[in-house]
């Protein structure tokens, strides 16, 4: 649970940095919200697949 609770922390700081950026070069509006939350699924849905390739390797030896 705190691996997790770490992902969903550092996604939203890198989404934000991310969308931050993004927005400036194509002169889109910043929207801090809708960036923060994407990364962070996306963060929490990359860590749980890692963790079942993983858990799967680690139980078939």
């Amino acid at each position: 649970m705190g691996k997790q609770l770490t992902v969903l922390f550092w996604g939203f700081i890198y989404g934000e940095v991310i969308g931050y950026i993004i927005s400036a070069l194509t002169g889109v509006q910043f929207d801090w919200l809708a960036s923060g939350v994407i990364c962070m699924i996306g963060g929490l849905i990359g860590i749980n697949c890692l963790n079942y390739f993983i858990s799967d390797k680690k139980t078939s030896k």
